[in-house]
């Protein structure tokens, strides 16, 4: 008897706190709909200004970090056309030990000392998102090439780059220096001037 009075009174209870819950019924909507513009209306104005505050801090935020990386990639262009010069007179220094058959034991250690210069400068540019313009047996482009001479005597076709004179170099797509190259081509006729 204990057991079912215990039973009774849990469900005496259950039946408690479902009769306090409160119940959901309809309501008509046009009550609602006024209740809830009320309630947008009055947030309305802070939440605008909320929106718009969160929107200039994003735009900020995105102008910052393209300024910083303008700054960055300004500051990389700068230094690399500065150090252009030094990478043309290694690559020059070490053309003669390409040149040369009869290297002595102290030139040949010290021509090695230069190409590990060499290649401690380029892999540095390299990095930072410098490379070299490919300028050699390929088409003549006016974007990436500049043109000294033409070479008349090559066997290959016209406009194909016979000879690089100046590499040449790029920073992502930009281009920081032309390669000066030859040619293959014939030289323009001159104009003949009939009267």
């Amino acid at each position: 008897m204990k057991k079912q009075n215990k039973n009774d009174q849990a469900e005496a209870e259950q039946a408690e706190h479902y009769e306090n819950e409160p119940v959901e019924t309809e309501t008509d909507p046009s009550s609602e709909g006024s209740t809830a513009s009320e309630s947008a209306h009055a947030g309305d104005p802070v939440e605008a200004k909320l929106r718009r505050a969160m929107a200039d801090l994003a735009n900020i935020r995105r102008r910052h970090a393209k300024e910083l990386e303008d700054a960055r990639r300004r500051a990389i262009e700068g230094l690399a056309s500065e150090l252009l010069p030094v990478l043309d007179n290694f690559h020059l220094a070490l053309a003669v030990q390409e040149a040369s058959d009869h290297v002595s034991g102290d030139v040949k250690a010290m021509l090695e000392g230069l190409v590990m210069v060499r290649s401690l400068l380029e892999g540095t540019l390299e990095r930072h998102g410098l490379s070299e313009i490919p300028s050699t047996r390929i088409p003549f482009d006016p974007n990436l090439h500049e043109a000294v001479g033409i070479d008349t005597e090559s066997d290959a076709e016209a406009g194909t780059i016979t000879k690089t004179m100046q590499r040449g170099y790029k920073i992502g797509d930009k281009v920081l220096r032309a390669s000066r190259v030859i040619v293959a081509g014939q030289p323009d006729a001159p104009d003949s001037d009939e009267d």
